[in-house]
């Protein structure tokens, strides 16, 4: 999807919000970028799988990856 928007922004149809960029990404895309400061960016992210069906191993992986990087973390 981020590259979607990239392309998007690149032909001129928009702007994108996009986690950072190096400088060599921004050229490859053909964009400019700008570091938002100002307000603080905050996000929620929510999951949701069958429980009634076999989990597919790369999401399995990604639960495990998920649930290690926001341990600690409260739900809001």
């Amino acid at each position: 999807m981020e590259a979607l928007l990239l392309r998007l922004a690149a032909h001129g149809l928009g702007t994108a919000v996009v986690p950072a960029l190096t400088r060599e990404e921004a050229a490859t895309f053909g964009v400019r970028t700008m570091t938002i400061v100002e307000p603080e960016l905050r996000g929620r992210l929510a999951l949701a799988w069958h429980t009634d069906r076999l989990t597919a191993p790369a999401a399995k992986v990604l639960l495990g990856q998920l649930r290690i990087a926001l341990a600690g973390r409260q739900a809001h």
